[in-house]
């Protein structure tokens, strides 16, 4: 039996073994404390403040684009978006029924709602609905309580004013893209698609701004604590005049073509249409499948922006070249004169004028103010196609003309030798290509940059879409006054001439005007078979109208496409008399408004 000396000290050690223990435990808790309050304290503020506070962004005013008067080509409006935020949403499947019985959603709409979530981050606000009016959104307003993690923004929305007659100038938005997130984008946001809007995006988009929100714990809002605003985007002016712009659509109605007017002494673009347009507006409420592929299909292809990106044949609009490279070469051709029966005969075949019983006895100026075919086949085949391309190269074509608005067309000049393994080209291939025929296509911005180096002396310009950028000239071609006097004096007298291709529809115009038509073979014709249009209109020749005006001080260039539009005299012409009496009128009207 232990005696009690023996317990005691049993007891003590056991005392000090628990004593030791709770030292341990003591010390292992302390040291736990010093790693969550000093050595750890960052992370869990940080963690704290997460719960605590919510930190959304706050998406920036989109700038607008205007044209060069202030007129609004791009604007914003005021409207709602509703959001949510996906990890703030006990039930999801519960809230969508909540919302789609408060706000009339379709199936559809929620089903979008919800492919859209499963691609977002969860701590991120997704648009689930987007330009909607207060009466839509005011329902849900008031009982914003009832849903955690939905709320309603107030905003603005983009909006094309003349969107049919601007949108591949101006192009379009849509929602951000996988890709755009990667760039930095929220999903809720709008990114330039098209046109300008993309490719000015960075300038117009802004930067975000932040809110800083003490919420609770169900991730309701509580208080706002800290506002960081975000920076509204740049606001840019266009060159262009969106009331001429309007006088071109006019003119050209229904029709399927193209139209361009520049400034002869800048390279600003005041008119850039192509027909027929689309409603970029349809891209902003969201485009449904059905509407994109019906422009897909459609046989006029709306979505093409035929100024920059389709190259035609141009037809007599190109007989400048051979002129310009005749006068250059010294050609007796050129200061001499030949005969037009109605063809010209090239082996054993016959190549025929557009007038069949001909022009009778012809120089350079009587062959452009009629549009002699037969003088041009014989120019054509003194130079030579090396010669041609040379010239074509030196004018602006073959190249592309730089205007900021990608992606553009070189259009086609055919090379300075043949490929096949032929040495030389055929000479009929030749001959044709001097008419503007055969291998050779160009864009209407080609063609209004041609009509303003002649008009401005032979300066090859950058055409520009903002208003008041520095001129860029490409090149000042070395040229002749006097060649460049024969063939403006010859230009001029397409109009004035009542013989002239142009006389009926532009003599009477309010500026004196210089150009010429084309008309564009689309069809080939047998030999001996008549030039007339087909009954399908998709065989009909395509119309040109090139010129400038007025003649004795240039101040603006126009190229005027009409697709399978038939005769460039009758239906080219009459589009840029519009354009040009309107764009005189009002250079009257500011002029009397400024005074003397």
């Amino acid at each position: 039996m232990w005696n009690q000396l023996e317990v005691r000290r049993r007891y003590d050690q056991r005392i000090y073994i628990f004593m030791v223990f709770l030292f341990c435990l003591m010390l292992l808790l302390f040291g736990r404390m010093v790693q969550l309050q000093w050595v750890q304290y960052s992370k869990h503020f940080t963690q704290s403040e997460d719960n605590r506070i919510h930190i959304s962004p706050v998406l920036p005013t989109r700038g607008i684009m205007m044209d060069r008067f202030g007129q609004g080509l791009a604007v914003n409006e005021v409207s709602y978006k509703i959001t949510l935020i996906p990890e703030r949403v006990e039930n999801l499947t519960s809230t969508f029924n909540s919302l789609q019985k408060l706000l009339g959603w379709s199936d559809k709409q929620v089903q979008r709602m919800e492919k859209r979530i499963q691609r977002a981050r969860s701590d991120r606000a997704v648009l689930l609905m987007d330009q909607l009016t207060w009466s839509t959104v005011a329902p849900l307003a008031a009982r914003l309580h009832q849903f955690s993690g939905v709320d309603v923004v107030a905003g603005t929305h983009r909006y094309y004013p003349y969107a049919i007659q601007t949108s591949h100038m101006i192009g379009y938005l849509s929602l951000v893209r996988d890709v755009d997130i990667k760039d930095g984008y929220l999903r809720m946001e709008y990114v330039g698609r098209s046109g300008l809007e993309r490719i000015f995006e960075k300038r117009l988009h802004g930067q975000l701004g932040y809110r800083h929100e003490e919420v609770d714990a169900k991730g309701r809002r509580v208080a706002l604590l800290k506002t960081v605003a975000p920076v509204t985007g740049e606001n840019i002016q266009l060159s262009l005049d969106v009331e001429l712009q309007n006088v071109a659509a006019k003119a050209l109605g229904k029709r399927t073509g193209a139209v361009v007017v520049m400034d002869v002494h800048t390279g600003e673009v005041l008119t850039l249409l192509s027909q027929p347009g689309y409603d970029s507006n349809k891209f902003i409420t969201g485009l449904e499948t059905a509407q994109w592929n019906a422009w897909l299909n459609d046989a006029q292809r709306p979505l093409l922006n035929r100024t920059t990106q389709a190259a035609y044949p141009p037809g007599s609009t190109f007989k400048m070249i051979p002129s310009f490279a005749g006068l250059a070469q010294g050609l007796q051709l050129a200061r001499g004169s030949t005969q037009c029966p109605g063809y010209i005969e090239l082996a054993d075949r016959k190549i025929r004028c557009w007038k069949k019983q001909g022009h009778g006895h012809v120089d350079m100026h009587d062959a452009l103010v009629h549009s002699c075919d037969v003088y041009f086949y014989e120019m054509g085949d003194l130079l030579g196609m090396s010669r041609l391309t040379q010239e074509a190269k030196r004018w602006g074509f073959g190249e592309r003309t730089g205007i900021n608005l990608p992606p553009e067309s070189k259009g086609l000049l055919p090379k300075e030798r043949p490929s096949m393994g032929r040495r030389n080209w055929y000479r009929g291939e030749t001959m044709i290509t001097a008419i503007g025929q055969g291998a050779v296509t160009v864009t209407p911005v080609q063609m209004a940059r041609f009509a303003a180096a002649i008009a401005n002396g032979g300066k090859i310009l950058q055409p520009l879409v903002e208003k008041n950028k520095p001129v860029h000239i490409v090149r000042t071609l070395d040229i002749k006054p006097s060649h460049l006097t024969t063939v403006r004096q010859a230009m001029r007298d397409v109009v004035a001439d009542p013989r002239g291709t142009a006389h009926r529809a532009l003599s009477r115009a309010k500026w004196t005007v210089a150009g010429k038509t084309g008309t564009a073979q689309v069809v080939m014709m047998a030999d001996d078979e008549a030039r007339t249009s087909s009954d399908a209109a998709n065989h009909q020749d395509h119309a040109w109208f090139m010129g400038y005006a007025p003649f004795e001080n240039p101040e603006i260039a126009v190229a005027v496409f009409v697709e399978h539009g038939g005769h460039g005299g009758s239906s080219a012409a009459p589009v840029a008399r519009a354009i040009i009496d309107a764009w005189a009128e009002k250079q009257r009207v500011i002029h009397e408004q400024v005074g003397p």
